[in-house]
């Protein structure tokens, strides 16, 4: 029987499709700020870039922008 090839996965993309996000905001921008959705419960507005990742996520409330028509928009084909 023929052995499946392998394939490499970034170590951050599988960490993206091992934990789902408790907020996707999918965008055409790379650079992109998050405040927590502001006002009382929100926190302070952070600037990210995404790099040749295409995503990012929160680092204060892991909310995840995503390209669109990158690898991990759900609206893009395959994605």
């Amino acid at each position: 029987m023929a052995e499946a090839p392998k394939t490499t996965v970034h170590p951050e993309k599988a960490r993206a499709a091992m934990f789902a996000a408790p907020e996707l905001i999918v965008t055409d921008q790379h650079r992109v700020m998050c405040d927590g959705g502001g006002g009382a419960l929100g926190h302070p507005r952070v600037w990210y870039d995404m790099g040749d990742e295409g995503f990012v996520d929160c680092g204060y409330c892991d909310r995840r922008f995503v390209a669109r028509g990158g690898p991990l928009d759900p609206g893009a084909a395959g994605g």
